[in-house]
């Protein structure tokens, strides 16, 4: 199998299509290592306000991406619902 340069990032190749059968439409599966300390951190937090560590994650991606200028995530999944139709 040939290496991949440290360099190269991997390009977009347009939007990503939900297996068919599988999953919920419009929803993209990802997953993400965490020092077990966050993770801690963000179960206790989760368990105090009753929500869910995924809400949390939202949460910081919401303020995340709003800081480098894209919309609400709420906007960007209609924006994407109205392209697709």
């Amino acid at each position: 199998m040939a290496k991949r340069s440290r360099t190269s990032r991997p390009t977009p190749t347009g939007p990503v299509k939900p297996r068919s059968g599988r999953g919920r439409p419009g929803i993209v599966h990802t997953s993400l290592y965490l020092p077990e300390a966050v993770h801690e951190a963000l179960r206790v937090t989760a368990f105090e306000e009753r929500s869910k560590i995924h809400d949390i994650i939202l949460e910081g991606l919401e303020l995340a991406l709003r800081k480098r200028g894209y919309p609400s995530i709420s906007d960007l999944k209609a924006k994407h619902e109205r392209k697709g139709r």
